[in-house]
């Protein structure tokens, strides 16, 4: 294999749908310091098409091993896994995932002398009850692997999530490139102008997969009570996913199809966070979620789940975590209205200064990147 003289990372967790680790993943990729790394990457996607972002990755480097997926057969897998390991050096396995309803990767890596590093990117599940059996279960003989495994999380509550409250574990925080969510006005008139957003409407902004976890439909319940307002607001839902057509049918029986618009996947998520006035996450669960993170670096005001770790909170004047239980949603229309108030009265350009908090609490991009080579760098060691 090549880069016999650097250390070598073959990484787990890549899907065909750009969520939270292909991104991660393409972020640390195109910064990692190639004279010193190799990246591959396990397939288990099963599509022709290969994982997310597959010509990007290609374009920097990275090399990829076809793996069936265990969804179609259990016995091919393991047996692919196997033949991986037999047949090629690799130094760390980095094993990013949700659940531990999967870890066969992990044992077959151990087996063959390859150093360990699990990573937990979040801090729940609404899996069926066989993921969540497996979960448990693998739970269990992670522990009893002690320290010949590496446990990283992204936070403290998605390590204790992965690994319990009893194991010891890193928190490697994720980090924003604070130049490319740094405000801009420009860009905010002009998505603005595309988006026919009006002086006086208050853009609320909901940027995330749709999936159980994500819990739009909190989002719609809380614009129908919003009846009442001194302000016009306007929900732009960026994202897609498999509850994307119940939510669309939702706004339409709650009559709310003017104060709504689904703009599907959308690659300029900077511009989008400069045009927006609120960004709401009502999530039941997150490990670290990022788009948080990047909010603040643009000075976008949020409004969160408080099941959202408290960690995420860099700068406290910009984020609000309340609940999300039934009897909460008047709190967050006023909040909402509360947030919208100030923005009223404030100066955009305000904004432009927030990415300084960022940089100064050491979640930009560079030190996260100079934390996770530090990690390879001892893992090997």
């Amino acid at each position: 294999m090549e880069g016999e003289d650097k250390i070598n990372i073959i990484h787990f967790g890549l899907s065909g749908n750009p969520g939270g680790i292909e991104t991660y993943l393409l972020k640390v990729a195109s910064r990692i310091d190639r004279s010193k790394f190799v990246f591959s990457f396990i397939d288990t996607t099963g599509s022709n098409a290969g994982p997310c972002f597959y010509d990007e990755f290609a374009d920097l480097g990275c090399h990829f091993y076809t793996i069936c997926p265990r969804r179609k057969s259990i016995s091919q897998n393991k047996k692919d896994l196997k033949k991986l390991f037999n047949e090629n050096i690799f130094d760390v396995l980095h094993f990013h995932v949700n659940t531990l309803s999967y870890i066969e990767p992990v044992l077959i890596a151990l087996k063959h002398g390859v150093k360990v590093v699990i990573h937990s990117r979040n801090a729940g599940t609404r899996g069926s009850f066989i993921t969540n059996a497996l979960h448990f279960l693998n739970k269990k003989r992670i522990e009893a692997l002690n320290d010949t495994v590496t446990r990283v999380a992204v936070s403290e509550l998605a390590g204790k999530w992965l690994f319990g409250d009893n194991q010891k574990f890193t928190i490697l925080n994720n980090g924003v490139d604070t130049e490319k969510f740094h405000f801009d006005k420009n860009a905010r008139n002009e998505v603005r102008k595309s988006l026919k957003i009006n002086g006086d409407t208050i853009a609320l902004g909901s940027i995330a997969a749709f999936t159980p976890a994500k819990n739009q439909q909190f989002i719609l319940d809380v614009l129908f009570k919003m009846n009442k307002s001194d302000f016009k607001f306007k929900v732009f839902f960026v994202g897609d996913g498999y509850l994307k057509t119940g939510i669309e049918a939702l706004a339409k029986k709650y009559s709310l199809e003017n104060c709504v618009e689904f703009l599907g996947k959308k690659s300029n998520i900077p511009e989008l966070m400069s045009a927006f006035d609120i960004l709401l996450l009502p999530s039941f669960y997150e490990g670290f979620p990022n788009v948080v993170l990047e909010a603040q670096c643009c000075g976008l005001p949020c409004i969160i789940s408080n099941y959202i770790t408290e960690e995420v909170v860099i700068d406290k004047s910009l984020v609000c975590r309340l609940p999300i239980n039934d009897d909460s949603r008047q709190g967050w229309v006023d909040e909402i209205n509360n947030v919208a108030k100030m923005i009223h009265n404030s100066d955009a350009e305000l904004r432009e200064m927030a990415f300084r908090i960022i940089d100064e609490r050491g979640f930009s991009t560079k030190n996260e990147i100079e934390r996770l080579e530090n990690l390879y760098s001892s893992v090997v060691a």
